[in-house]
């Protein structure tokens, strides 16, 4: 065996690894949206539900991703193409389906979806101070004197 043939066979294994890891983060998605309480048994229920949906988006993901990805490359091997023409063009494919794959069960079962993203606090605007020297002078010397030092 040659060392070609093994970069080859690693990149073929590109397509069952990303359904599977695609499916393992579709299935356990849904847990991070719970409020956590560690005081209570529904929180426990909660990780052995969604680890048993990651475990199922795993092996799901693992089998969508060797068929679409062998059946992709197969057809392109019976056309002509080359090994890693027909490779390459397979992962691509297998890449975008399996994310639609994921956009689609995310639309139909809301609760596989991951939180929103909330903006942080110090990146909301803040209003700008208000300048003043917009304003009249003030009428008071002192104050006149300092307005007229800072604005003037």
């Amino acid at each position: 065996m040659n060392h070609e043939y093994h970069f080859w066979w690693a990149v073929r294994m590109s397509g069952p690894l990303l359904g599977g890891l695609c499916g393992a983060w579709l299935g356990f998605g849904g847990y991070l949206r719970l409020p956590q309480n560690a005081d209570s048994f529904a929180s426990v229920f909660a990780i052995v539900f969604f680890s048993f949906f990651a475990w199922a988006g795993l092996f799901a993901g693992m089998a969508s991703g060797a068929l679409i990805g062998g059946c992709v490359e197969w057809l392109l091997r019976r056309f002509g193409a080359g090994t890693a023409g027909a490779v390459s063009v397979a992962t691509l494919v297998n890449a975008l389906v399996i994310w639609q794959i994921v956009v689609f069960a995310q639309a139909k079962y809301p609760g596989l979806r991951h939180p929103d993203v909330k903006p942080s606090v110090s990146s909301t605007p803040k209003p700008a101070p208000e300048n003043p020297c917009a304003k009249q002078p003030p009428a008071n010397t002192r104050e006149r004197a300092l307005w007229d030092s800072e604005c003037r």
